[in-house]
């Protein structure tokens, strides 16, 4: 009884266990969809190789079967045309008997015919049928009138007179004194019969077949663990990706399919941490800005409103003060409108979906356009200002006049403040290998390696004196604007020795399309 008992029990955890992984394959969808691939490609397999097999073993015996049956029918061709050649009936009534038993044996109708048609045609002696009596069907007619005409011909369809699939296979009998086709001889065999050994094959074939897609789907099943392993695998660090940790991923095998994904998904989670970083540095660069312009505007508007109170309480009478004031009051919006400008226009640059309207313009003609504002810059100070431009050459490039003229004036006038009085600007324009240089130097109090790496940055200014005024916008504009127009922008300086601002472009060859 005991042992009855544990049997059962025994029975019952294994039926448990075969529950629960199946369970397990079934919530597995993957899974699933491999074995769902893998039935459907080793059906298609199984179905595809038995038509092949099926309609290559079925012409492989119509033509085995067909060679086997000429060879029988021109044996007896030449056997009836010897036969009435040397007028032996007697033999061929013997020999009738010896394609009798063919015919028993062999389920083939031998059929001799004379051919009407010829000046000999084959005595009727020499005949068991008759082409007129009715017997023939038309397919039958087919071969035999190619053999009439010296062809061995052939044919395998359904016959109505049959009722079957049959083969038709017809043999010419050639009268040598004549010189001429005298009859033919028609073998007519019931190949249904005959394809008894491909309806056997093709039940072979099914059930080996199906015991292969048990065997193969068993032998699926118990592996099911092994496939959704390492899928199990991505989809916990897919999950661990989604929850914020992105440290990086090391596939077991980099070359396997399943380790490029693994390395894919390494590639992913370490974009998204330096998107998460660029994300965090990106909010305190916004953090930043506003505080800078909130700064820099905190201060104009306290002048301003203090002014404006005094002002109004009318504290001062002194008409002069008063003017002084109103003075005070319209620099101080002018600083404001400035910054704004500034603002605005470093908005528009860095906005990856602005575009700059490009067209040929030659260099040569802006720094001409520049020297009459520069030279009104540079003349509190008395600064000379010294070109070095290419002979006969516009030095023609694709971009926007204003905007380019809005750059260098930028690196001009930083160059004029911070240049003493009666300092140099050397402007130079050179072009090597359809690449346009140009540079701006001054002999001013130069940068500090310390403040360099920072001098392109939102509301950075020097603690000089001479950039009490400054915004901090104006290098980084002319960055921006340089970058729309795909150039380059360089600075070199060292303290106390002035400051190179280097520019490179690309030169417009070809005026085709904006003339």
């Amino acid at each position: 009884m005991y042992n009855r008992i544990k049997k059962l029990l025994n029975q019952l955890l294994e039926k448990a266990q075969i529950k629960n992984i199946w369970l397990a394959v079934i919530n597995n969808d993957i899974i699933m969809k491999i074995y769902l691939c893998f039935t459907f490609v080793l059906l298609l397999t199984g179905l595809l190789t038995g038509i092949i097999f099926i309609r290559l073993y079925r012409q492989n015996y119509l033509r085995s079967y067909t060679e086997l049956l000429t060879k029988q029918g021109r044996t007896i061709a030449k056997r009836v045309a010897k036969f009435e050649r040397n007028g032996k009936l007697g033999k061929f009534q013997k020999y009738s008997t010896y394609i009798d038993e063919i015919e028993s044996s062999e389920n083939t109708d031998i059929w001799i015919l004379s051919n009407e048609l010829a000046k000999n045609p084959l005595s009727g002696e020499y005949t068991n049928a008759e082409t007129n009596d009715g017997s023939l069907t038309g397919d039958m007619y087919s071969v035999i009138s190619q053999a009439y005409e010296g062809k061995i011909a052939s044919s395998s369809s359904f016959d109505d007179v049959y009722g079957m699939a049959i083969l038709r296979v017809a043999i010419p009998i050639y009268n040598k004194k004549a010189n001429e086709i005298s009859g033919a001889v028609m073998m007519v065999s019931m190949i249904d019969k005959q394809t008894m050994g491909i309806d056997k094959g093709t039940y072979l074939i099914v059930l080996s077949l199906f015991l292969s897609f048990v065997i193969s789907y068993v032998v699926a099943f118990i592996f099911s663990k092994y496939l959704s392993k390492p899928l199990n695998k991505i989809s916990r660090n897919i999950s661990r990706i989604s929850k914020g940790d992105y440290s990086s991923i090391e596939p077991r095998n980099p070359k396997t399919q399943l380790g490029k994904i693994e390395i894919t998904l390494n590639q992913l989670a370490l974009q998204l941490g330096r998107s998460e970083k660029e994300r965090k540095n990106l909010e305190q660069v916004r953090r930043d800005f506003f505080a800078n312009v909130s700064h820099e505007l905190r201060t104009p508007i306290t002048v301003i409103r203090g002014y404006a109170e005094t002002l109004n309480d009318g504290v001062i009478t002194d008409r002069h003060a008063i003017t002084d004031m109103y003075q005070r009051m319209l620099s101080e919006c002018q600083g404001m409108e400035r910054l704004v400008g500034d603002l605005f226009i470093l908005s528009k640059m860095q906005n990856p979906d602005f575009q700059i309207e490009k067209e040929p313009v030659s260099l040569m003609q802006i720094f001409d356009d520049i020297n009459k504002s520069a030279s009104v810059i540079g003349k509190e100070k008395n600064i000379q200002f010294i070109e070095h431009l290419p002979d006969n050459d516009p030095c023609m490039m694709l971009g926007d006049y204003m905007r380019l003229r809005q750059m260098f004036l930028i690196i001009i006038d930083n160059a004029v403040k911070f240049s003493h009085d009666n300092g140099k600007i050397t402007i130079k324009i050179a072009k090597t290998d359809e690449k346009l240089y140009i540079s701006i130097a001054d002999e001013g109090v130069g940068i500090s390696k310390e403040e360099l790496p920072y001098i392109f940055e939102k509301f950075y200014k020097s603690k000089l004196k001479q950039n009490e005024k400054g915004t901090g916008l104006g290098l980084m504009i002319a960055k921006q604007i340089s970058l729309k127009h795909g150039g380059e922008l360089a600075v070199q300086s060292e303290k106390g020795h002035g400051t190179v601002f280097s520019f490179v472009f690309d030169e417009c060859t070809s005026m085709e399309g904006y003339e």
